[in-house]
């Protein structure tokens, strides 16, 4: 008879047959699901307390090795890719949600961080929500935000941030930018991970964790995208700005047309009449529908903070408007025309919000409910091959029709080794829209056809992808490499690492 599954007041088995992404997108085959709670009571918590939660992950971590099965560390499973799937264990970490807020003392005589910047940094556990982060870091006790998020904030803070979720403020890198510690953890060590270049936590709060700090430039910016295969990231430590505010436009239908071509070529605001004069922006996306030539532009604009303003993070239904997400509008549809989409902007002129809004940038990127049965893929250019880009995926579908449109954002470059955010000024392009055949195969068309025009592209790890190993040797040159020596420095023994393949990194050549 085998022997049976550890478990521990916190940390519970359960033998499962399937796991299934929120998305209802990805289904695979496994072993079963390891359950990790948080102690109850308040969620800001104490080293000790952490202590113990590392304690169990191991346990969990180790008991898939000695059966010589993969693990996965999944939290919201909001991921439409493969990439945190595993076909042994799934350790289920959406319930740790302490925080620590990292005071002045605990803070590195080396550390860079301005006056600014040093009443602002917090450690998350795995398991708090994007949303989750906003709330707190919002509030009137701690009047902090978030530089920039992803489209919604239902993610788990490490699940966003270690798919390479992109941003969203034209000013800022992606998501993960945020974060200037990690707390690894493998089956025999753990680490706190820093940059050398930008020390931030003294040695004995690694310590106080029980983790050995290591500090490197390239394993940090190795680990920061690695999308669980370099061990489970228990905790990270969050910079965050003072809090602000956002002022939101929407304009909607409005021409794909020459002034439209201008404002995505050159992002300056005063290119297009709708924006112009109305001063910098801090946000924009432009949503075309290639099947008809209308677009909409979401535009923000930053303000100072408002004494006495209160956020509001009630749950809102999916709107046409700022803070648009694709796939909440695309659900919509669903719901009102089940195994079609009709035309997008037809669709949209009884949904568009386009009255002005102004709220914090948690209100504005708030919380969607997980649609199912929608398809999202994502590709990045440099903005100087924007147009290009775009005219290439709308032939794309005038040849392979898709229920498809495309939605633009422009962020800045990021350091992490494998980002999205791979060009100083990246233009990605979210391909929402149904999950069928034709969405499927318009995916794999598109990155062929960027390819055939001679167009750098990179693709989100988080969604549905067509990486192969050429293609990423294309995409991130020597950074392969280096990622692939930070993975065998934290995980150093042949074992340690299988545990933590999959084929999703396989078929990348990503599981040596």
């Amino acid at each position: 008879m085998p022997e049976p599954w550890p478990q521990t007041p916190t940390l519970k088995w359960a033998p499962t047959p399937v796991w299934e992404n929120w998305h209802h997108t990805v289904k695979q085959e496994i072993a079963g699901i390891y359950s990790a709670w948080y102690p109850a009571g308040n969620p800001k918590t104490s080293a000790a307390i952490l202590n113990g939660c590392t304690q169990d992950l191991q346990t969990a971590i180790c008991a898939a090795r000695d059966r010589n099965m993969r693990l996965r560390a999944a939290g919201s499973s909001w991921s439409l890719s493969r990439a945190g799937v595993t076909d042994g264990v799934m350790l289920d970490t959406c319930r740790l949600k302490g925080w620590i807020k990292v005071t002045e003392g605990n803070l590195d005589a080396g550390y860079k961080g301005s006056a600014e910047l040093r009443p602002g940094l917090f450690m998350f556990q795995c398991g708090t929500l994007v949303a989750e982060v906003n709330k707190l870091i919002e509030s009137d006790v701690w009047q902090r935000s978030l530089w920039t998020s992803g489209a919604a904030n239902g993610q788990t803070i490490v699940g966003a941030t270690a798919t390479g979720t992109h941003g969203s403020a034209l000013g800022f890198g992606a998501l993960h930018d945020h974060i200037v510690a990690i707390h690894l953890i493998g089956a025999d060590k753990h680490y706190l991970l820093e940059r050398e270049s930008y020390p931030v936590l003294k040695p004995a709060f690694a310590a106080a964790l029980g983790a050995e700090l290591k500090r490197s430039d390239d394993l940090f910016d190795a680990a920061l995208v690695s999308f669980g295969s370099f061990g489970v990231i228990h905790n990270v430590v969050l910079e965050t700005r003072p809090r602000f505010l956002l002022r939101a436009e929407t304009h909607a239908p409005v021409p794909f047309d020459q002034d439209l071509r201008a404002l995505i070529a050159t992002l300056d605001p005063d290119s297009h009449p709708k924006l112009k004069g109305k001063g910098d922006l801090n946000f924009l996306q432009v949503v075309i529908n290639p099947h008809s030539g209308d677009a909409m532009i979401n535009a923000m604009y930053e303000l100072p903070w408002q004494a006495g303003y209160v956020p509001s993070y009630a749950f809102k239904s999916a709107k046409i408007g700022p803070g648009y997400d694709g796939l909440g509008v695309v659900g919509e549809a669903l719901n009102a025309f089940p195994g079609m989409i009709p035309s997008f902007f037809k669709l949209a002129q009884g949904t568009i919000d386009g009255k002005p809004k102004i709220g914090t940038r948690g209100e504005m990127f708030g919380y969607k409910a997980p649609q199912t049965k929608v398809a999202s893929g994502s590709v990045a250019v440099a903005l100087a091959d924007s147009l290009k880009a775009l005219d290439v995926l709308a032939k794309v579908n005038q040849q392979s029709p898709a229920p498809l449109v495309f939605g633009c954002r422009f962020v800045r470059k990021s350091p992490a080794l494998l980002a999205f955010n791979r060009f100083d000024t990246t233009m990605v392009v979210s391909l929402d829209g149904l999950f069928n055949d034709q969405s499927v195969k318009f995916f794999a068309l598109a990155v062929e056809a960027l390819e055939k025009e001679g167009i750098a592209y990179t693709q989100h790890w988080g969604k549905v992808n067509a990486y192969t190993p050429a293609r990423l040797a294309k995409a991130y040159g020597g950074n392969v490499a280096k990622w692939l020596a930070a993975r065998h420095t934290v995980l150093p023994d042949p074992a340690g690492r299988a545990v933590f393949n999959n084929a999703y990194m396989e078929e990348r050549g990503l599981a040596g």
